[in-house]
């Protein structure tokens, strides 16, 4: 697969062990739950720990387990394309009857699309009927998400859900270090100190 992360090239601290411990308990099923919710704003992690999960389940199962891993955006996209060529059906099949694994991000995007939040809700009622496994990323937590279904909101709400906030000093100094050494740069200390200082926001900022 074209799977862009793994888990080993993560730096966990405060702000992210709890999605991270999630994360991998969702691949070896280890704490339980079928239903993972990733919230955070943006750049801070969410694509990365959903493209960890695909990867791992995709090589702990040698390719046997079926995984889709799309986003909200594209969920949509394919539907009124099914739509328009009158094959829900094959929609329907594809994501219920042929898949072990859905991994969609940024839930967020179908706010006020109610035919999509409709098909997406009776697809995660169908997955976890049988015991397969979702997981999502947003910007926003379940009871911020404004024009959804109350039955899909109930739905994800019922999901794990892991909150990554922004990270602190000493993560983000870490994560630059990491960045440094996996790019083969040489970082003074008080360089590293001080970008780490500056670059509080988000993930990408400390990358760029």
């Amino acid at each position: 697969g074209s799977w862009r992360h793994s888990f080993e090239e993560f730096v966990t601290g405060p702000s992210n062990e709890l999605a991270f411990t999630a994360s991998r308990g969702l691949c070896s099923s280890s704490l339980g739950f079928e239903k993972l919710m990733l919230c955070s704003k943006p750049g801070l992690g969410k694509t990365h720990r959903l493209q960890a999960i695909g990867r791992e389940i995709t090589s702990e199962n040698q390719g046997k387990l079926r995984v889709a891993y799309l986003t909200a955006e594209e969920f949509a996209c394919r539907m009124i394309l099914a739509i328009k060529a009158k094959e829900m059906d094959v929609f329907k099949a594809n994501f219920r009857d042929h898949l072990d694994v859905l991994l969609l991000e940024d839930i967020h995007f179908l706010q006020g699309k109610e035919t999509i939040q409709g098909e997406l809700l009776a697809t995660i009622n169908t997955l976890e009927d049988m015991g397969k496994f979702v997981a999502f990323s947003s910007s926003f937590l379940p009871r911020e998400l404004s024009g959804l279904d109350s039955h899909l909101v109930s739905r994800l709400g019922s999901s794990f859900i892991a909150v990554i906030n922004r990270p602190d000093f000493e993560t983000r100094l870490r994560i630059l270090l990491k960045k440094a050494h996996d790019n083969h740069v040489e970082l003074p200390q008080e360089v590293g100190h001080l970008i780490a200082e500056r670059a509080n926001q988000d993930i990408r900022q400390l990358q760029s």
